[in-house]
């Protein structure tokens, strides 16, 4: 080939021959050839290499590794091809050069071409490489490659660790040797995904063996990509030793099932002991009005007042706790029946202005048209969350005012939803804390309780109740200028029911003549426990009424078989023959007393116990500890005939 068609070349090209001594060793080499790129590589202001020996033109080629490669292709006649960037022309060019040597009959012919930007692909793959190794290898879980046979194509040492298989032991085998399987066989649906060549994502759990015959609880995360050339599929497993996890988890599961049942257990012992902790205060309370109606000193008088003012507080928190437990315990459920909430309201805006007033504030109801005249809610709980949300607006408002105002829309349910906003010109609680005070015994902070005392669980009752009907209670406020609180709940559209209805086990009484006055009204007391007959037996007395008493439901329907009564106040719980079964056999008798008005009388209070008995067929109900007034007005107005309907008072 000529030197003009090689100068034309693109490369660098050059022919060596060898320089021998006497014995035929080589001592240097000799370019005998060159194009114009390789002279132009040695010589860049222009010169030639050939007739140049390389060692005296330059001694550091002896140790070049172009120098080696000629010698060896000179000495076997076999070429060599190799790339480097520390060459004499790759140094000039600032290029990384691959070179192939190759036999000439005078030595060896090497060319040189560019390959810099291939060699800083394959360096960025090698780093690439050499990356995603390290990290796969010192991966926490472990990692399988498969291809579409299932051979393994590689392993990193987390799987090694807990398979207790070598790399070299798992390399090219089925992975069917990581589940127990001679060969891996997926289930069904992923079989076939896998050999449709779809891009798979699939988790599940499983138990894999160990090389010693063990057993792992891993989590396995199966996906799929496609690499390389051919596009061929690779499935990529992830192994996630999750016996660790199980455990912890398994073990949390204990404590929180613990937990609840602790709290379940406790919130039904409350529930339960409401009958125990109304008994004995029922008799102080009882006592103490009793003792009010006495001669006594204006001292002794002060005194009996701290009593009953005591008494009442102790039976506001009492009621609260309890309240709580019978929620937590699911022993509370919402019992609507139909009623007019303005009048309600209104009822209760009334009990709540006098403190006010003593106070100072001004207090104001407003109910929008929108609220329909008829509703089915429960009346109780509607009473209890809104007198809640009231009584604290008067007792953290100092001066100003407090404003209710309650409106409704329709609701999707078919029903409607009834809004009652609280408002008052109080402290307000700090923007922070006030899903704090919605917690159970919490109030915005400690000084709280110090400063207006109770249990800090009346919000807590609130929004529990809310929601039971279907709502809720939020609150807006800003310390300093007053609070916004929003009561929500569901209420149906009522339609005219007789509501009431006696059980059917129950014979229905004909309509009794009313009459006015309570002197010389006889009245049955049936209760196991004598304090409490003493307690009603005291306040009674006083009216005018005579007395007369049983200590269970036997000795009630003995005293009535005998003579005739007034009215009869029925204890709910009680041994033997209990006051609701004698109730039942008192209306389906012969006795002269077979329409003689009953009322409930009991210390449970659970919540819904009212609408139950008055179901039931019971004329009234009271419930204990006893307050005197309420006792004489719900006997007045069952001996007179007046509505009941009007008295809502809570009674749990």
């Amino acid at each position: 080939m000529s030197d003009s068609l090689l100068d034309l070349l693109p490369i660098v090209v050059c022919e060596t021959a060898a320089v021998r001594d006497e014995t035929g060793q080589i001592i240097d080499l000799e370019w005998v050839a060159a194009n114009q790129l390789m002279n132009e590589s040695i010589f860049p202001d222009g010169g030639s290499v050939i007739g140049k020996r390389i060692f005296e033109f330059d001694p550091s080629y002896r140790d070049s590794e172009m120098v080696r490669k000629v010698i060896e292709v000179i000495e076997t006649g076999e070429p060599r091809t190799f790339t480097t960037q520390q060459g004499r022309a790759a140094k000039m060019l600032g290029k990384v050069m691959k070179t192939m040597i190759v036999p000439s009959e005078r030595g060896a012919v090497s060319c040189s071409h560019e390959v810099t930007d291939i060699a800083k692909e394959r360096d960025h793959a090698n780093s690439l490489y050499e990356l995603a190794r390290a990290a796969c290898d010192h991966a926490v879980n472990g990692i399988v490659l498969t291809n579409m046979a299932g051979e393994i194509l590689y392993v990193n040492e987390a799987l090694c660790n807990f398979s207790e298989w070598t790399r070299e032991e798992l390399m090219g085998q089925n992975v069917g040797i990581l589940t127990g399987q001679n060969a891996y066989r997926p289930d069904p649906e992923l079989a076939r995904k896998m050999a449709s060549g779809e891009v798979i994502r699939h988790i599940t759990d499983a138990e894999t063996p160990t090389k010693s015959g063990g057993t792992n609880q891993v989590q396995l995360s199966l996906s799929s990509a496609r690499w390389g050339d051919t596009g061929e599929t690779v499935f990529i497993t992830y192994v996630r030793d999750v016996r660790e996890e199980r455990r912890k988890a398994h073990e949390l599961r204990d404590a929180l099932h613990r937990a609840e049942q602790a709290t379940r257990l406790k919130s039904e012992f409350l529930a339960n002991m409401s009958h125990e902790i109304r008994t004995p205060l029922n008799g102080v309370l009882g006592m103490a009005q009793v003792l009010a109606h006495s001669n006594l000193t204006p001292t002794q008088a002060d005194q009996v007042a701290v009593i009953l003012d005591s008494g009442n507080t102790l039976m506001v928190l009492l009621n609260d706790i309890l309240d709580l437990s019978k929620i937590e315990a699911g022993r509370m459920e919402a019992a609507p029946v139909a009623g007019d909430l303005r009048h309600k309201l209104s009822g209760l805006f009334k009990l709540y202005e006098a403190s006010a007033h003593e106070k100072g504030i001004d207090v104001q109801l407003f109910v929008h048209p929108s609220v329909p005249s008829r509703l089915v809610f429960d009346p109780v709980r509607v009473r209890q969350c809104v007198g809640n949300l009231v009584a604290n607006a008067i007792k953290f408002t100092s001066e100003g005012k407090v404003m209710v105002v309650v409106s409704s829309e329709a609701h999707e349910s078919g029903g409607h939803k009834v809004t009652i906003h609280v408002s008052d010109s109080g402290c307000g609680i700090a923007a922070d804390k006030i899903e704090r005070v919605f917690e159970s015994f919490a109030q915005e902070d400690g000084s709280t309780t110090r400063r207006f005392g109770g249990t800090g669980l009346g919000l807590s009752i609130t929004r529990k109740l809310a929601r039971m009907m279907g709502g809720d209670v939020t609150a807006v406020s800003e310390a300093g200028k007053g609070s916004v609180f929003t009561l929500t709940f569901l209420a149906e559209t009522s339609t005219p029911v007789l509501t009431g209805t006696p059980d059917s086990n129950v014979t229905p009484v004909a309509a009794r003549k009313s009459r006015s006055g309570l002197t010389g009204c006889r009245a049955l007391v049936v209760d196991d426990n004598a304090i409490n007959r003493r307690v009603a037996r005291s306040f009674l007395e006083i009216h005018g009424l005579v007395i007369s008493e049983a200590a269970d439901g036997n000795q009630a329907l003995d005293v009535l078989s005998r003579g005739k009564v007034d009215i009869v106040l029925m204890d709910i719980h009680m041994p033997g023959l209990d006051g609701a079964e004698a109730f039942k056999r008192l209306r389906n008798s012969g006795s002269v007393n077979r329409t003689t008005p009953v009322i409930a009388l009991t210390a449970d209070s659970m919540h819904g116990d009212r609408e139950k008995f008055l179901s039931k067929g019971f004329d009234g109900y009271v419930s204990k500890p006893i307050e005197e007034r309420t006792l004489v007005t719900a006997i007045t107005k069952i001996l007179s005939g007046t509505e009941e309907d009007e008295d809502w008072r809570i009674t749990a």
